[in-house]
């Protein structure tokens, strides 16, 4: 059963998201009435139970050197940061960190540029799905994550190769000048929002 302080807890962090736009804006909005609305907001079953449920993604990327770590999501064909959906009461940064555990076997430095309280998601987005799985509507709370681009990359989760074929070291540029629908939707978005902020 769903806790309704746990929804409270998620719904306040949403509303502490410093929006990078109009859209950011209107996708908050949408989260905090959602949220209100008294409808289950964590995933019973997969692929789409409810059909508009949680998750957290977590962006591991070298501020410094403008890189990002992201990965060939076996299900939805696009290149992603690993992550994943949010357990019933589970907090979306515990979530974060369990999925960086399970997928990457690692646990990196979180990176909250701009943010006081390090449990506000860095952005926060509303999308219809792709790929092979039943079509759903992910809500997506994203969390930067630090890691040394000059550091080789490898993979020791468990659910690593279940989730992903192959993984790709990308600059901000390169992903900016990467058709957009090989990502995420909102992965362009997010690169500009990482740059306004890193610096603050």
């Amino acid at each position: 059963m769903e806790d309704k302080f746990i929804k409270e807890k998620i719904k306040s962090l949403v509303a502490s998201v410093i929006p990078y736009d109009d859209l950011e804006r209107v996708h908050a909005e949408d989260i905090i009435n959602w949220i209100s609305s008294g409808v289950n907001i964590f995933r019973i079953k997969k692929d789409a139970v409810p059909p508009k449920h949680l998750v957290s993604y977590c962006l591991i990327l070298d501020p410094d050197r403008e890189t990002v770590l992201l990965f060939d999501h076996k299900k939805a064909k696009l290149m992603l940061p690993c992550g994943g959906h949010i357990e019933i009461n589970e907090m979306p940064l515990t979530a974060a960190r369990r999925e960086l555990k399970e997928e990457l076997g690692s646990s990196p430095e979180l990176f909250s540029p701009g943010i006081p309280d390090e449990n506000v998601p860095f952005f926060v987005t509303v999308t219809k799905t792709a790929g092979i799985s039943e079509p759903h509507t992910d809500v997506s709370l994203w969390y930067l994550f630090i890691e040394d681009s000059a550091e080789p990359f490898t993979a020791k989760g468990h659910e690593y190769e279940n989730e992903f074929s192959d993984f790709h070291r990308m600059s901000f540029d390169e992903v900016l000048s990467t058709p957009v629908d090989k990502f995420d939707p909102h992965m362009h978005r997010l690169i500009h929002k990482v740059r306004k902020f890193k610096k603050i």
